[in-house]
């Protein structure tokens, strides 16, 4: 039983629940008193939360296109968010639309225009 001496535990590396905007009212507050910027491949709304961190909502609609084209960006999104956490201003509820366009961007390209996003709700 050598094989088992050794187990290594990697910690997860995923969003912690706190982090997460959860049900349609908390999106709801967003979408209506947030402020609204656009770009190429992304709607961001940004709303202040009163609270040490800031805190992501994502959403894709059947219009933006097939299941796998959906689950690839949103994919794409949580990775830019997870590994950029340090560079987004506390404080703050967003919701990120990505639009049809964000399928067609490279990840550097996603993740360099989504900071900027994100970067300049402060």
């Amino acid at each position: 039983m050598e094989c088992f001496d050794t187990v290594l535990i990697q910690k997860s590396a995923a969003s912690p629940k706190g982090l997460k905007l959860r049900n349609a009212g908390e999106f709801r507050v967003v979408y209506e008193r947030g402020a609204r910027k656009v770009s190429r491949s992304f709607v961001l709304f940004a709303l202040p939360n009163g609270l040490e961190h800031s805190r992501f909502g994502l959403t894709t609609p059947r219009k933006f296109g097939k299941a796998h084209d959906r689950n690839r960006v949103k994919r794409r999104v949580r990775e830019i968010l997870r590994t950029s956490r340090a560079l987004i201003p506390a404080g703050f509820d967003f919701v990120v639309n990505p639009r049809r366009s964000a399928n067609e961007r490279n990840f550097g390209e996603l993740r360099s225009e989504l900071v900027t996003l994100l970067g300049a709700d402060k």
